[in-house]
């Protein structure tokens, strides 16, 4: 009597073998690439931070930056300037996503192109732009003196990296939110019009909520990348915004202190990631898979 074989065996197994045998090979330059410039600087990055006096390694570096206070109010001033700026760009961003989701033809193609403008030029063109517009010949002062108004001191300080960093990162906000809107069901708010909700409850109610994926991701881009900023806060702030950026290239360009940089590098790393996980938390994993 034959004997059936068992259905969870497969059919070819040596087709299955030789599938499981390409599939690395086929995403071998890929790893290559993400070992060599990837894991390897972080590596490399983390064995320095954790390098003491000779060849022992301890965690001397993080204690150092956990336990003087001055470090302390460095990471407290960084994540205060990111949720600043994120709170600007969701207070901005929202209207114009709403704005681009629904709008059609021409016109939204001219929205997104003045939307994503900031992002096209670079990022010190973009700083030395603003050095002229905020500083103290600046346009913004020239109307002032027009108007017989004092003079407003916008560069230098959290003002003006403020006013650049929002500028800069406005796209990622209004794009999450316009993608979010985007996919919506608009019946939803059609229903919601016709039971007699009004438009602040339409909105509060209905559109906020539904939406509200769109404004978490891009709330977090905002805050990972503001957190993260160097040039334009070397550039309009120098010395009297310091954020942990700018103090890890004191510590390697002034001071020299290569393994404090690392370990700073890695304190930095691990915020970005705890961000992460946390909009992993709060937009939480798609359900009702088969």
């Amino acid at each position: 009597m034959a004997i059936l074989s068992s259905p969870a065996e497969p059919a070819h197994p040596v087709a299955s073998r030789g599938g499981i045998r390409r599939l690395p090979l086929g995403l071998l330059p890929a790893l290559i690439f993400l070992a060599v410039f990837f894991a390897a600087p972080l590596l490399i990055n983390l064995l320095e931070s954790l390098r003491g006096p000779g060849e022992t390694h301890s965690l001397a570096q993080f204690a150092r930056i956990f336990g003087d206070a001055y470090y302390l109010t460095v990471i407290g001033q960084t994540l205060l300037f990111g949720l600043v700026v994120t709170l600007a760009c969701a207070l901005l961003g929202y209207p114009l996503g709403y704005a681009v989701a629904r709008t059609e033809g021409t016109f939204k193609v001219v929205l997104i192109f003045l939307v994503v403008t900031p992002l096209l030029v670079n990022v010190v063109v973009r700083s030395f732009g603003w050095l002229v517009i905020l500083g103290g010949n600046g346009a913004i002062n020239a109307g002032m003196r027009a108007l017989g108004l004092p003079k407003l001191n916008l560069i230098y300080n959290w003002t003006g990296v403020g006013i650049a960093m929002v500028h800069v990162l406005l796209p990622f906000m209004a794009l999450s939110v316009a993608g979010t809107l985007e996919t919506l069901d608009r019946r939803i708010e059609e229903a919601a019009r016709v039971l007699g909700a009004p438009p602040h409850r339409l909105f509060w109610h209905v559109t906020l909520p539904m939406s509200a994926q769109g404004l978490i991701t891009g709330s977090i881009l905002c805050f990972t990348l503001s957190i993260g900023s160097f040039v334009t806060a070397l550039l309009l702030g120098k010395n009297s915004t310091m954020v942990l950026p700018l103090l890890i290239y004191q510590q390697l360009t002034v001071a020299s202190d290569w393994p404090f940089a690392a370990a700073m590098g890695v304190t930095l790393l691990i915020l970005v990631s705890a961000i992460l996980w946390l909009q992993g938390r709060l937009v939480g994993e798609p359900r009702g898979r088969p």
